[in-house]
């Protein structure tokens, strides 16, 4: 028992320490802390996270618990201008990168691994999709525009929904259940994330009156807060993407005061969100870290067989491939060369993959080493992302400083290569007379 409480405080100081070093060297918590997890876990045995373990059976109410927590604290801490503009272009990114990648990883371990062609679509409906709790916590210390940092959170609130609902129509088609309509399909999609947005911005606007009215100032975040549970259990209950309403219910209430300025409302008679945003940064912390150290834990050694690793890099080089085609095709003109640089490399799993990884062994479909692939896919994303921020992120990002070096490397070997070329071409007989001239001068030196 003693241990546990030594390991809580510990994780809170790594957390710490992981946020200094991320700042001053751009390499994202979120490796930081799954690899202490994977330490404490797994390598050392401090924690038995294993199969079957309370640890391992308690991934739902993790997972959805930190989503809730870091969808609110995304949509607070967004202008709403930014996120409204995004939408349209986001949606349709998402849709494309995640249709590219089913196919390509299907067709991919048809022709490697095999596989029939809707066992290696279910693998690719399974890691399609961006984690929303990692993705907002590396894109607010990438260095890119609010725009660009907008973009991606939409992007990864929809494709933990989307990569279900795939992976689900994939596992209809493989048991042969029922016909699917595909137009049927989208209808739902739109419905879904239409009904998340009213329930949100509804009960946003409801929650702003109340406090308005009652003057409910006191434990006033913590009220706000279990409101955040609250809209997203109700979300999910009436058949709308809950994390989607959670998200709008921030976003709402983090740009109230601007709300009511555009319908002409006196803002300063709406409460402030500062103190709001000032507790939400503390609980984000808390529940980031612990979050991301316990996803350590789940991992396996036993995972990373060499065969996997190689086909886990495939299908990485997939999703970041698709990635690319999207950029080319919707990004190009519209973000800039830094941001969508990121934007590309920004294709980390999680959650969701993590979930799926499963769904062959409860739908008893024997795909073999089907789970540790997605494990590995996570792994390969994250790296991939903390590299892209690396590389592309800032104001002054490193493959600029690298660029600049090999200019200035090329520029002085081009001056030395011509100072060598005008040598070489002076004849023997201005050569000689330089050397003797040289000499003389030498000479008078001396007797100086």
């Amino acid at each position: 028992m003693i241990e546990y409480f030594f390991v809580i405080g510990l994780t809170l100081f790594i957390g710490f320490i992981a946020n200094i070093i991320s700042d001053k060297t751009k390499i994202t918590t979120v490796l930081i802390l799954m690899t202490f997890g994977f330490f404490l876990g797994p390598v050392f045995g401090v924690i038995d996270a294993s199969p079957g373990s309370s640890i391992a059976e308690i991934l739902p109410f993790v997972a959805v618990l930190t989503l809730i927590i870091l969808l609110f604290d995304g949509g607070m801490m967004m202008e709403v201008g930014n996120v409204i503009s995004q939408i349209p272009r986001s949606a349709l990114f998402t849709f494309l990168v995640f249709i590219i990648t089913t196919v390509f990883v299907a067709l991919f371990c048809m022709l490697v691994l095999s596989w029939p062609f809707f066992h290696g679509a279910l693998l690719g409906a399974a890691v399609g999709g961006t984690s929303s709790a990692i993705v907002i916590a590396m894109a607010e210390k990438a260095g890119i525009t609010k725009p660009a940092v907008a973009f991606l959170t939409v992007e990864s609130t929809i494709t933990d929904a989307l990569c279900i609902i795939g992976a689900m129509l994939v596992l209809q088609f493989i048991t042969d259940s029922i016909t699917i309509d595909m137009g049927g399909v989208g209808h739902v999609l739109l419905s879904m994330f239409i009904l998340a947005a009213f329930i949100g911005a509804v009960l946003a606007i409801l929650w702003i009156v109340l406090v308005r009215r009652f003057q409910i100032y006191k434990y006033n975040y913590m009220l706000t807060l279990g409101l955040a549970f609250v809209v997203y259990a109700a979300a999910e209950y009436l058949g709308a993407n809950g994390g989607f309403a959670v998200f709008i219910f921030g976003l709402t209430l983090g740009n109230a005061r601007n709300i009511a300025a555009y319908f002409n409302i006196n803002a300063e008679t709406i409460f402030s969100p500062l103190t709001l945003k000032k507790f939400q940064e503390e609980v984000t912390f808390f529940v980031r870290t612990f979050f991301f150290v316990y996803a350590g834990l789940l991992f396996s050694p036993q995972y990373f067989t060499p065969f996997v690793i190689l086909i886990t890099i495939g299908v990485s080089l997939i999703m970041l491939f698709s990635r690319k085609i999207g950029d080319m095709l919707l990004l190009k003109k519209t973000m800039e060369k830094g941001d969508r640089n990121v934007m590309v490399a920004m294709m980390p799993r999680g959650l969701a993959a993590a979930v799926l990884a499963s769904f062959p062994v409860l739908y008893g479909l024997n795909i073999p080493e089907f789970q540790p692939i997605v494990f590995g896919v996570i792994i390969i994303s994250n790296v991939i992302a903390t590299a892209g921020i690396f590389l592309f992120g800032g104001e002054d990002p490193l493959w600029y400083k690298i660029a600049k070096r090999l200019d200035k490397t090329i520029i002085f070997l081009k001056k030395e290569l011509d100072a060598g070329k005008q040598t070489s071409e002076k004849n023997p007989e201005e050569t000689a007379e330089e050397g003797t001239e040289e000499n003389k001068e030498k000479e008078k030196k001396e007797k100086s």
